[in-house]
């Protein structure tokens, strides 16, 4: 059986955040786009952080180029994607027993990599946020919020088609056609309906999170080392804060609460695993 033909400029491959984000700017700037996801969207990471829109305050001291970078993307996700975002605002807090020194450094850090930050008073933390320990030493507010990260998925696809673009789901990648180190095609199997579709296109931009280093060596590029994660988060059944809560300390497992909708969620942890499609649960 032959397999169905299509044609477009662009073909992204995955449907998590940053494969619809692609999408959407793809499309505003006049090209042919067409996303192609294996299964539905954002059942990837998108669908299973905790939902935390960085501030960037996480990173100043550790990776002030990321820092830098969360802050600029805080800003253009409240903008664009209002109804996806709850602005909680955050907390960067420390207790006795913590680092001296790093809340200097933290707030230093802040200045210096344009990410917003204040220094409150302990009363204040704790009105704001009743459950905080009296044991609290200092504490900085922050922009941080929270994304529904398939509402804001959905959206960027509903807007992207607007804009004349296509979106794919359970059209999982077999095959990527590369010719005299051009990419010509990429050929999916829907598997909903069984048949193969060859998409003809003259760029691929592979946006396929943990799975990224496969879909390079389909092209030939054997050299995209991706080391996929997993984490371990905890959902409360109730909002135990309103903002988000971090430890302010040099980053770690399980230092952040992050409220979304009705419920809370303290994580995380990070474990190098071999495959993303076969976690284990321990």
């Amino acid at each position: 059986m032959s397999a169905k033909q299509l044609n477009c400029d662009v073909v992204i491959i995955g449907g998590g955040a940053t494969g619809v984000g692609v999408l959407r700017d793809a499309a505003m700037r006049g090209l042919k786009a067409i996303l192609v996801e294996r299964v539905d969207l954002a059942q990837g990471t998108t669908g299973r952080y905790h939902g935390l829109l960085h501030s960037g305050g996480r990173y100043v001291v550790s990776d002030p180029e990321s820092a830098t970078e969360c802050a600029e993307e805080n800003a253009i996700l409240k903008r664009i994607h209002p109804d996806a975002v709850e602005a909680t605002g955050g907390l960067f807090v420390s207790v006795a027993g913590d680092d001296d020194e790093f809340p200097d450094r933290f707030i230093k850090g802040a200045e210096a990599t344009g990410v917003p930050a204040a220094e409150i008073t302990i009363a204040e933390a704790r009105k704001r946020e009743p459950r905080l320990t009296p044991k609290l030493a200092r504490a900085f507010e922050v922009q941080d919020g929270t994304v529904d990260g398939w509402r804001m998925v959905w959206g960027a696809v509903e807007s992207a088609r607007e804009y004349g673009a296509e979106c794919l789901t359970y059209h999982r990648v077999t095959d990527i056609d590369v010719k005299d180190g051009a990419v010509r095609g990429v050929m999916c199997h829907a598997d909903k309906t069984g048949e193969d579709v060859y998409i003809e296109c003259r760029a691929v931009v592979n946006a396929a999170g943990p799975w990224g280093g496969h879909i390079a060596a389909m092209a030939g590029e054997h050299d995209v080392q991706v080391v996929p994660g997993r984490g371990i988060m905890v959902a409360m059944n109730h909002r135990l804060v309103n903002s988000v809560v971090n430890r302010c300390v040099y980053p770690a497992d399980g230092d952040i609460i992050v409220p979304v909708h009705t419920v809370s969620i303290i994580g995380t942890t990070d474990v190098r695993d071999d495959d993303p499609d076969h976690l284990v649960i321990e």
